[in-house]
């Protein structure tokens, strides 16, 4: 395990090595470069419950983190390897299975196995840890994919476990990589035959968005600008390695290319479109947003307009109802007015025919 100034994490980090339902296992912790009193005052209270399980390395100064995974190895002799960092966790049966998986006789042909994980968003606030997303880290079925391996690492090191007789081909961690030294790793260990996987989440990778400044933050994320270049010059020194060996190689790799930078290209156009898509998605929320927001203000207004027009709508039916009232008594005065009127018809004509009117 290796440790620096951690003193937030390193027990989350000890009791999940400590609960392991397998029982054979070494830890070798590795202080590189950090304070050697505080660790020492803090290991005070685990070392009894470690026993003889624990055996602790101090570097002085820093040497990075892969010379504190060869001085671990240096110090051990078990037959099979884990590199637990001091921010992540393991689930209690991690041990037992990938241990069975690898004692497996179906299984004598890989060098290592890695588990699916739970990685773990979290933020440190005022000396606490608090969770903040997590989400299950699934891989392909069967074994790695060697392709895969050439263009990232598909796997945190808290997932795997290998073989320590695979040390005599391959080496040990390259000690003058300040990050991705895992991956380089797992490149020439891939060599030595397939990659197994146990899809069960066994293990926690936890990561913290910092500014890269913090003791706590990780070096995949502190160190963002530091994995590309390491990638690209990881990259570089293989090819020239297999160039070296076969020149020849050259043309093929120039006539490939090409259709793969087109793949490329068309796949950098497509990310653009998603991102104006996703742009565009987000201006109307936004307007959607606003629109509920006036809707909201408007609210008030519109429920007054409603009483309102209730109110006047009640008062035009109550005025309507008086007129017809009113109409009713007038067509009940008026009906002797209009009966005498008809009844006054045959002498108004003869009036009127007098008057030479018809």
């Amino acid at each position: 395990m290796r440790t620096k100034d951690r003193p937030l994490l390193l027990p989350r980090a000890l009791g999940s090595v400590r609960l392991q339902s397998f029982p054979d296992w070494h830890l070798y912790l590795v202080n590189d470069g950090g304070d050697r009193e505080a660790l020492e005052n803090q290991l005070a209270l685990y070392r009894t419950v470690f026993g003889d399980q624990l055996t602790v390395i101090h570097h002085e100064t820093s040497l990075g983190m892969e010379a504190a995974s060869n001085a671990a190895l240096a110090a051990g002799e078990e037959e099979f390897v884990v590199v637990h960092d001091d921010d992540d966790t393991w689930d209690v049966d991690f041990l037992r299975e990938t241990v069975c998986f690898l004692n497996s006789p179906k299984n004598t042909h890989c060098p290592g196995v890695a588990t699916d994980c739970v990685v773990i968003n979290e933020e440190i606030e005022e000396g606490t840890v608090r969770e903040t997303r997590r989400h299950i880290w699934k891989h392909d079925d069967g074994v790695v994919d060697y392709g895969k391996m050439l263009y990232h690492n598909p796997f945190a090191p808290i997932c795997f476990l290998f073989r320590r007789s695979v040390l005599a081909q391959i080496g040990t961690f390259d000690a003058e990589l300040p990050v991705l030294g895992d991956w380089d790793f797992n490149i020439r260990l891939i060599q030595e035959g397939d990659i197994g996987f146990i899809h069960q989440p066994l293990a926690s990778y936890h990561l913290r968005q910092t500014d890269g400044t913090s003791i706590y933050s990780n070096s995949i994320i502190g160190s963002v600008s530091d994995h590309r270049l390491q990638n690209v010059l990881l990259r570089n020194r293989l090819l020239r390695e297999m160039l070296d060996k076969q020149p020849e190689l050259l043309g093929l790799l120039a006539a490939l290319v090409r259709p793969v930078e087109d793949i490329r290209e068309k796949i950098a156009e497509q990310e653009n479109t998603n991102a104006e898509l996703r742009r565009q998605m987000s201006r109307l929320e936004i307007q959607l947003d606003e629109l509920k927001i006036s809707r909201h203000e408007l609210r008030p207004v519109l429920d007054a307009n409603q009483q309102e027009l209730r109110h006047l709508l009640h008062v035009a039916l109550s005025d309507l109802d008086q007129i017809r009232i009113v109409a009713t008594w007038q067509k009940k005065l008026m009906a002797p007015v209009y009966l005498g009127w008809r009844l006054a018809l045959p002498a108004r004509r003869l009036i009127a025919k007098l008057r030479g009117r018809t």
